[in-house]
């Protein structure tokens, strides 16, 4: 069917080409054409036939999909146009010489690009007349706000494969851009017309089209349809950076999320580095099932490695995430590996046959209430499992080795944060033995991962309410769990060894707030449609998470998103004779000894201690 659309345009071309000449020939002698001049007419047309049909095609008229002409075709017309026209007129010239109409010459192709370009635009306006003859009982009635280039866009999207979506206006903050139209739709005022402009026309939906400043805009938008009273649901696109970046077709349209609201920048990376300390090379992934594990293997990948170890205790994670690399065409490049870091055998096995040259270390126990009545566990995969992998890259000369931390490190409350500041106090013990650099990366929450709270929010609000927060004052830091691993990598390709990076979390976020806005991204109102419940406090947690404490030092790295802590334990080592011990002490079935040791090795830990068993 497609050949035979181009040949039904290739002669539709040809008989605009044959009516815009003959037209023009009318023009010229006032709708009287003398017989001689007839003659020029009818010898000279399959000369200007051939040109100008020759000519779109090497101007790629016919490559085009025509229903979705724009300026881009008319511009392609032009062009070949003009080059057939120079080769007519030479050719007039030098068959005729004087004796032929010249003003023909120029009224020929005047009118050739008014039907020809005529032809496509008509064919394109029949496919948007019958997008609009779609009932509008059918269709949901959309406000974008944003009326820049990604707004024009995302109109041009609706109408072009209809979605279902109407648009009714658009919003925006450049009042120089007020009472104008895009491609008909008006422009309706700014943000402060919100309300208005959803009540008086009917608006369903809130498509956010704009590139940059998402955070703020966003919650901003949310705050003044909750304080207006306006119900609606928000929905977004993705920017035209990330369009192109993923090369994806169209600008889909999508549910906000709670990344939208982040007031987050762009990340900057050094890719060259990053390749510079991956390409060609083996890499570990410990915990790759897990949501860094597995989002570290994904961007790895992305640099060429020689192979890519995936080690992971957990069966169905390792099943999905082998699966989806495996499917995206990495097969050749990956081996999963099951088992555990605290697998002394497995791990000297592991790295005698694979001799990885970086390891990211993701692998933990994570969730603090269940590490507070768990603190042996904690221990034995949190730092003994920390320290099992740092001994065998030592022992096999890996070059780089990345410990995956937390700000639950900083002065640490709670025993999963105690065991990671362990880990990073293992870590630092290794740095520069054998030439491996090690180094830790702290970071807050991670959207999206499992058990974090924005997924636990999610599921209350499907299931009715009531959102559960411990306390209406605690915050936490969040960032994407993708710009999270961009900055892992960067942390690994600058670190010398040694280093505590602390990745920029940006602003932090109350947890309530957190939850209204998610009740509101849903068209729902806070405390009316759904509840928010304060639970308080749990065993371990705190009201203000800390990537840095008041008395730490802290040095630039040369990346504005990347710092580097010096803690308070910086001249404590662990040494293998503290592993033993630990080791000892979580064979105990009382964690009270487990626990007082963590005390005596973290000045700084404050978490409660734990009563012994009798």
């Amino acid at each position: 069917m497609k050949k035979y659309s181009r040949w039904i345009l290739f002669g539709a071309d040809a008989v605009s080409v044959a009516l815009a000449y003959w037209l023009a020939f009318q023009l010229r002698f006032d709708f009287s054409v003398p017989a001689g001049e007839s003659s020029h007419f009818l010898f000279s047309l399959p000369l200007v036939l051939v040109l100008r049909l020759a000519a779109f095609h090497y101007f790629g008229l016919y490559r085009g999909i025509w229903r979705y002409a724009s300026m881009g075709d008319l511009v392609s017309i032009f062009k070949a146009v003009a080059a057939s026209q120079v080769l007519l007129a030479a050719a007039v010239l030098f068959v005729w010489h004087g004796g032929f109409p010249r003003s023909v010459l120029i009224i020929g192709p005047i009118l050739t690009i008014l039907f020809v370009g005529g032809t496509r635009f008509l064919i394109r306006a029949t496919r948007d007349m019958r997008y609009k003859k779609v009932p509008a009982r059918r269709r949901t009635r959309v406000l974008i706000f944003g009326a820049g280039d990604l707004g024009e866009s995302v109109l041009r999207e609706l109408k072009r494969k209809g979605h279902g979506y109407q648009a009714v206006g658009f919003l925006d903050d450049d009042s120089s851009l007020w009472h104008h139209r895009i491609h008909g739709v008006p422009i309706l005022g700014g943000r402060k017309e919100l309300c208005r402009a959803i009540e008086s026309s009917a608006v369903d939906e809130v498509i956010i089209a704009v590139n940059h400043s998402r955070g703020p805009l966003i919650k901003d938008l949310m705050f003044l349809c909750e304080s207006g009273g306006c119900r609606v649901e928000f929905r977004t696109v993705p920017t035209l950076e990330e369009h192109l970046s993923h090369k994806s077709a169209g600008f889909p349209v999508r549910k906000l999320e709670f990344s939208d609201l982040l007031p987050r920048k762009k990340t900057a990376l050094d890719m060259a580095a990053v390749a510079g300390a991956l390409a060609g090379r083996a890499v570990l992934v410990t915990g790759a099932g897990g949501t860094i594990g597995a989002e570290l293997c994904r961007q790895v990948l992305r640099y060429g490695p020689k192979k890519l170890v995936m080690l992971d205790n957990h069966n169905t994670a390792m099943f999905y995430i082998e699966k989806e690399l495996a499917a995206a065409g990495h097969a050749a490049a990956i081996v999963p590996v099951m088992g555990d870091v605290c697998d002394e055998t497995l791990l000297e096995n592991l790295f005698s046959v694979h001799k990885p040259a970086a390891v990211f270390h993701a692998a933990a126990h994570k969730h603090v209430p269940l590490m507070e009545i768990n603190p042996q566990e904690a221990v034995k995969n949190n730092t003994l499992g920390t320290y099992a992998l740092a001994q065998a890259a030592v022992k096999h000369g890996a070059e780089r080795f990345l410990f995956v931390s937390t700000d639950k490190a900083v002065r640490p409350s709670s025993v999963m944060g105690a065991t990671k500041r362990l880990g990073e106090m293992a870590v630092r013990a290794f740095a520069g033995v054998n030439g491996t650099r090690f180094m830790s990366v702290r970071f807050g929450n991670v959207l999206g991962s499992s058990g974090s709270v924005v997924k636990i929010f999610q599921e209350q609000l499907q299931a009715g309410g009531p959102l559960t927060v411990t306390h209406p004052e605690a915050t936490r830091y969040f960032m994407t769990v993708e710009e999270s691993v961009q900055l892992i990598l960067q942390a690994c390709a600058m670190g010398r060894g040694g280093e505590i990076f602390v990745l920029n979390m940006g602003t932090p976020v109350k947890v309530a707030d957190l939850a209204r806005n998610l009740i509101v991204l849903n068209g729902l109102r806070p405390d009316k449609d759904i509840q928010i419940s304060y639970t308080g406090m749990r065993p371990g947690e705190k009201m203000y998470e800390e990537l840095f404490r008041d008395e730490d030092v802290r040095r630039d790295t040369g990346h504005p998103d990347i710092f580097m802590a010096v803690p308070e334990e910086n001249d404590m080592e662990l040494l293998k004779e503290q592993m033993s011990e630990l080791r000892l002490l979580t064979e105990l079935p009382d964690p009270a000894p487990v626990v007082d040791k963590i005390r005596r090795l973290i000045p700084s830990y404050t978490g409660k201690p734990v009563p012994a068993k009798s």
